[in-house]
C-alpha cells in the first residue's frame, strides 16, 4: 500500500510542478502581450495619443507584417466568446484564451503544428466553469485526454488517469479523498 500512496505521492509533486509550470507559461504570455502593446503605443510619434481607444479587434503584427497576437470581442472566428490568441510565425494558433457568456474561462496550449492529430493541436487545457470549478485537463498527441484535474460539485479535489485501449471502453482511475474509484466510459 505504501508503494500505491509514494507512486501517487510522486505524480501528484509531477503535477504540481506541470501546474506551476503553466502559470508561468501564461503569465509570460501576459507579460509579452503588454510588452508588446506598449511598444506599438510607443512606437509612432506622429500619432495623436489618445486616452481610451475603443474597438471589437485588435491584432498585432510583427516586423514582417504577420499577425501574431488577436484580441476580439467577440473573437473573429465565429464563436460568441470574448478572447485572445497567441500565433506563431505560420499564422498557428499556439495559445488560446476564452471568456464566454456563461462567465466561464479557459486557456489552450497548443503543440506546433506537425505534432500529433493536426484535428486538434491542444495538449493542455484549463479554465474556471460557470459554476467556479477549476479544472486542468491534458492530452496526448492523439488529442485524447489522459489526465484530469477539477474539483467536484463539492469543491473537492478529484485526479482522473485515463487509459485508451484500442477497441475497448475508456478505463479510468479516479482519485479523490474518499479514496481511489476505476470506472470505464464508452467511447
Amino acid at each position: 500500500m505504501t508503494s500505491d500512496r509514494d507512486t501517487l505521492t510522486l505524480r501528484l509533486e509531477r503535477l504540481e510542478r506541470s501546474s506551476r509550470h503553466t502559470r508561468v507559461i501564461a503569465a509570460a504570455a501576459a507579460t509579452g502581450l503588454l510588452v508588446t502593446w506598449s511598444i506599438a503605443a510607443t512606437v509612432s510619434p506622429d500619432v495623436q495619443r489618445q486616452d481610451v481607444v475603443r474597438t471589437r479587434q485588435v491584432v498585432v503584427i510583427d516586423a514582417e507584417g504577420r499577425d501574431r497576437i488577436v484580441l476580439g470581442a467577440p473573437m473573429p472566428d465565429g464563436r460568441e466568446y470574448v478572447g485572445m490568441k497567441i500565433l506563431n510565425a505560420d499564422g498557428a494558433e499556439q495559445f488560446g484564451l476564452g471568456l464566454r457568456s456563461d462567465g466561464s474561462v479557459s486557456m489552450g496550449f497548443d503543440t506546433k503544428p506537425g505534432v500529433g492529430d493536426p484535428r486538434n493541436r491542444e495538449r493542455l487545457n484549463m479554465g474556471v466553469t460557470a459554476t467556479g470549478r477549476g479544472w486542468i485537463r491534458y492530452l496526448d498527441n492523439d488529442t485524447r485526454a489522459r489526465l484530469w484535474l477539477r474539483l467536484d460539485s463539492d469543491d473537492a479535489p478529484v485526479l482522473q488517469f485515463l487509459d485508451w485501449p484500442d477497441g475497448e471502453p475508456i478505463r479510468v482511475r479516479q482519485l479523490d479523498f474518499t479514496g481511489e474509484r476505476r470506472v470505464e466510459w464508452n467511447r
